[in-house]
């Protein structure tokens, strides 16, 4: 299997893929729903996660090394493995959207505000497109490459920001109850549940996944969330963090060594752009390796193209925020949900029913 990745490498991937997400797009939605209290959201998420990823593993250990296709057809058939093959498809190619218009509607109101945005739009498309057509190998290397430097910078800003940190701004908690965690939870667990695509990408590792590693990532991707959340507390107070934008980016922009060097932001676009191209890049793949197709190509730019019209759409930033809230993560969390409990009942069905035979 000389194209396929190891686990180390895939790992790589979800958390410069999945760790935008949980570091940059979701924390101004969890601030908004739960206030303080999203540290305990994200803790509680935690907590509970490790039975999500005991299904997860339970589900790869039996479905081996199958193309995620022909796994679903040989347990649910041609026209019931299509509905489902199209609905993973939807939910793919929001990620990538969802990211690839964050990326777009802040790199033109921050640093290139007379840049069209659809040239924007088409450049970095263009960029994606090429690397997804590369394959998962070539994704991953790009990701190898990125990661360490990503890493370095995040604990770069966190360690030289802790001048500026007030650690008693995130006390009180539950304040106002349960209520805003349970909030904030359904957020937190619909960005963690993104590892699902181990089970899609899964034909394509050297070997599977254990829990041992989906844990690790569960706990990675969730520090990626607690770090930033706790440092917009800590550094502008509640009341300024909930009206934030971007309060990850707002870190960057606080942040100074000595007297006579600031404007360090600049590292936070490497650290975006990173984030955001390894993302777009692997579901603009997956969304052609799922259909298990010879020909990837109109795959590949039929998503592009739709992700492209979409990302110029006149669409407000409050608008967006509102669909990430009503639609985008409960839609998400609702399927991921459904899937596993599908997935494994299906497997333990299967098992059952060949133990029953012999």
């Amino acid at each position: 299997m000389p194209n396929n990745i190891s686990v180390f490498q895939v790992c790589s991937i979800l958390l410069l893929s999945v760790g935008i997400l949980n570091h940059v797009i979701l924390i101004p939605v969890l601030l908004d729903a739960a206030g303080r209290d999203a540290v305990v959201a994200v803790g509680m998420v935690l907590a509970l996660l490790p039975v999500w990823a005991a299904c997860l593993t339970y589900i790869m250990k039996h479905k081996d090394q199958q193309p995620f296709r022909d796994w679903l057809q040989r347990h649910f058939g041609k026209g019931l493995s299509v509905i489902i093959l199209a609905a993973v498809s939807v939910y793919i190619w929001l990620q990538g959207f969802v990211s690839f218009f964050d990326i777009i509607v802040w790199a033109h109101s921050t640093y290139m505000p007379h840049t069209p945005r659809f040239a924007l739009a088409l450049l970095a498309l263009a960029c994606c497109l090429f690397l997804a057509t590369g394959g998962l190998r070539s994704i991953a290397i790009v990701s190898g490459i990125l990661l360490p430097f990503v890493v370095l910078l995040g604990f770069f800003v966190a360690a030289f920001n802790f001048k500026h940190k007030d650690y008693s701004l995130v006390l009180p908690l539950l304040a106002d109850g349960f209520a805003p965690v349970w909030r904030g939870s359904l957020f937190a667990a619909s960005a963690l549940f993104e590892l699902v695509l181990l089970l899609f990408l899964q034909h394509r590792l050297t070997h599977r996944p254990s829990f041992a590693d989906v844990l690790l990532m569960i706990f990675l991707l969730a520090g990626l969330t607690i770090g930033p959340l706790m440092g917009a507390i800590s550094i502008f107070g509640i009341e300024e963090a909930v009206l934030q934008r971007y309060p990850a980016f707002e870190q960057w922009r606080v942040l100074e060594l000595g007297k006579y060097i600031e404007h360090l932001d600049v590292f936070a676009i490497y650290q975006w752009i990173s984030g955001v191209f390894v993302r777009l890049s692997l579901s603009l793949f997956i969304m052609a390796d799922v259909w298990n197709a010879k020909n990837r190509r109109p795959f590949l730019l039929l998503a592009a193209g739709t992700m492209l019209l979409a990302s110029i759409a006149p669409i407000s930033d409050v608008r967006f925020l509102q669909f990430l809230k009503t639609v985008y993560f409960p839609f998400t969390f609702l399927l991921v949900i459904g899937l596993t409990f599908l997935f494994a009942g299906k497997t333990w069905i299967s098992r059952w029913g060949m133990k029953g035979q012999t």
